[in-house]
């Protein structure tokens, strides 16, 4: 890990009003009190109609490079993580790079899922940390943008059986321009890890490169293969106990135990999982914030909503933690401390 790498700005943006329960429930045939029951959820925010992930990204990103007084044309590269791209191909770091304008410069997208921001924290924290050949830093990677942004809505099934992840799945961006400084969190240290053995247990199946029918067939319509499905009951242990084990291995990593944090954010589809984690690394409830609560699961920007929410409560020195895990089965940890 490099200590000098710090967040020098975080932008969000989460689109449209509010989703309440009340509104969600009368699409999915149900009451407000049953989905607020089942998903442990409040509210959430559904991207408008023709707006993807790179839309509610560049929203994002110029609050993020105000926050960091950086301009587009000091960015080295971009990296976007997503679940829910604009297109097929290419990446949504492309359409992000046409709408900012930014000069001819790296532009890739990263799929890790709900652990996304995490994996492009240490990411960027790798390029950032180049050198040349004379030793010296690499200065085309003093700023790199990362972006995280996911457009749900557009794309969940909104019938009985699609109950258990349409109630839950939701809209976001976050923009993180990460480089060295002398200000905003700095990166302790990550880790990331993915399980392709347990990819079947959270995914949406098609559209499939390898169907020669073609990406997407009137079967697969029928059959709803093209909605995310997800064995959530399977994966509750999984998810317990790998978000637990990471947590520690990055807290230890960064020199702190995960009770000294400040805050601790765990961001898993299930609230009640997230607790869980909480309860097992002996972290109050008054320093756990769980992001898929307040608004949903955004997956792969979820993290970093929650984290530009609440670095204005804190001091400098304040450690904080970030956790997350999802389809893939991937999760992964970050510790930071505020600058």
């Amino acid at each position: 890990m490099h200590p000098e790498i710090r967040i020098l700005g975080l932008g969000t943006h989460l689109p449209g009003p509010v989703v309440s329960n009340e509104e969600l429930a009368r699409r999915l045939d149900t009451d407000a009190d049953s989905l607020r029951r089942e998903t442990g959820i409040e509210g959430r925010h559904f991207a408008p109609s023709g707006e993807g992930p790179s839309d509610l990204a560049a929203a994002a990103a110029k609050r993020a490079l105000d926050e960091a007084d950086t301009c587009v044309d000091d960015l080295g590269l971009m990296i976007f993580a997503t679940t829910t791209p604009d297109v097929a191909f290419p990446g949504s770091a492309c359409f992000l790079q046409e709408k900012l304008g930014a000069k001819t410069i790296g532009a890739l997208d990263i799929r890790a899922q709900s652990a996304g921001f995490i994996a492009g924290l240490d990411l960027s924290a790798g390029f950032c940390g180049e050198t040349q050949a004379d030793g010296s830093a690499d200065s085309r990677y003093r700023r790199v943008l990362l972006a995280a942004g996911e457009v749900f809505a557009n794309g969940l099934d909104f019938s009985a059986e699609g109950r258990e992840l349409a109630g839950r799945l939701a809209d976001g961006a976050a923009v993180a321009i990460v480089g060295p400084g002398n200000h905003g969190p700095r990166l302790l240290g990550s880790r990331w890890y993915t399980d392709g053995t347990l990819l079947e247990s959270f995914w949406t199946e098609v559209a499939r490169s390898s169907n020669v029918a073609g990406r997407v067939t009137r079967e697969d319509i029928e059959e709803g293969r093209h909605f995310p499905r997800a064995d959530l009951p399977g994966l509750r242990a999984v998810a317990t106990e790998r978000m637990a084990l990471v947590a520690r291995e990055v807290a230890e990593l960064a020199g702190f135990t995960c009770s000294d944090a400040a805050r601790v954010l765990i961001d898993y589809i299930e609230p009640d999982i997230a607790e869980a984690v909480a309860a097992d690394l002996g972290v109050a409830s008054a320093k756990l914030i769980v992001p898929t609560a307040k608004f949903g699961n955004i997956m792969t920007a979820g993290l970093a909503i929650a984290l530009a929410d609440v670095l204005p409560e804190l001091a400098a020195g304040d450690k904080v933690l970030l956790v997350a895990a999802g389809p893939g089965f991937t999760w992964g940890g970050a510790a930071l401390e505020v600058g």
